[in-house]
């Protein structure tokens, strides 16, 4: 983790492509703006494959070569738009991320998956394409409102029931902001399954916890919902239907102040039947059910104390994990 550096920049040709919300933060600290240089809006609602299309339109008009490097600056919509645009480019040149949300830090921008929405769902559309380096740099992160550093802290709480540690999501429930060590450790977590699982053919699957309902809940919320938000609400929703399921139940009482942090966000919850066509499209369901017969889709469940695991569930399994949720919440 890093201050702000031209250190790291590339040492080759460069293009910039950047969040409009944190160009004055980037030129405060005198960083160059190279030819090409590209401030954009960014939002769930402009994700989209039409988006970056004049991106590329202008790093051919510069032109740019297979030895560049597109360096992007933005939090996870932007670096997420960012890594699918260098993928296409001359079918792939490199790029740096340099992530500006807790989120995108812990997140979007370390692991290579970069995608754009497609009217159907979430992230549909999209292609490994790792980062050469990713710079985090915690200076970013006081640029950021109080909502998106709660929301991104979430992402943070994910690892921890990953890994069944009850005292670390304890200690982040809270202390509400994680510190350096918290995001440090999660960094150093994420990368170590990302490299030895890069195309998430196994280990990788357990990075989607919370995020099988959330992206349902985003979508659906008409991305009233930040997707860090809708991650806390999908966890919890896993913890009650891993219960469901069988597995070791998580303490009532850890349960209580869990739904206690996330009660704010209860006016954004939607309800179940337009959070199951969402499901049902998520680019993680794998077919046909061997138990139900119909489609499936990967479901990550947590356990007190011992690592998560991976089941293949019917979307419609997570009905009653929805119920339990709206009620915890109210």
């Amino acid at each position: 983790m890093e201050g702000l550096d031209p250190r790291f920049l590339p040492d080759g040709p460069w293009a910039l492509i950047g969040d409009e919300n944190v160009r004055v933060h980037w030129t405060r600290h005198g960083f160059p703006e190279p030819p090409g240089t590209l401030w954009v809006p960014t939002s769930e609602t402009t994700k989209r494959l039409e988006t970056i299309d004049p991106w590329l339109e202008t790093w051919a008009s510069l032109p740019l070569h297979r030895d560049a490097t597109i360096v992007a600056v933005g939090g996870g919509v932007l670096t997420d738009m960012a890594g699918l645009a260098a993928s296409l480019f001359l079918r792939g040149v490199k790029w740096h991320c340099w992530p500006t949300t807790l989120l995108a830090q812990v997140d979007a921008g370390l692991g290579g998956k970069t995608a754009v929405n497609l009217p159907s769902g979430k992230n549909l559309a999209g292609a490994f394409h790792p980062p050469e380096r990713m710079i985090v740099c915690t200076e970013f992160l006081s640029t950021l409102s109080s909502r998106h550093r709660s929301a991104g802290a979430w992402e943070l709480f994910k690892h921890a029931l990953i890994e069944g540690d009850l005292d670390w999501a304890e200690s982040l429930l809270a202390a509400g902001q994680p510190g350096p060590d918290d995001l440090r450790r999660s960094l150093l977590q994420k990368a170590g399954v990302v490299h030895r699982d890069l195309r998430e053919t196994g280990e990788r699957k357990l990075l989607n916890l919370g995020h099988t309902l959330g992206h349902a809940l985003e979508s659906a919320s008409g991305f009233g919902l930040l997707h860090g938000e809708a991650v806390g609400l999908g966890t919890l929703a896993a913890c009650l239907l891993a219960e469901e399921q069988g597995l070791p139940a998580f303490p009532a009482d850890f349960l209580k102040r869990f739904a206690g942090r996330l009660k704010p966000l209860s006016r954004f919850l939607p309800d179940w039947p337009s959070c199951l066509p969402v499901l049902c499209r998520d680019k993680k369901a794998i077919g046909e059910s061997k138990t139900s017969g119909g489609s499936a889709i990967h479901c990550v469940l947590p356990i007190p104390g011992q690592r998560a695991v991976l089941r293949s569930l019917p979307p419609e399994a997570w009905a009653s994990a929805h119920a339990r949720l709206s009620a915890l919440l109210t």
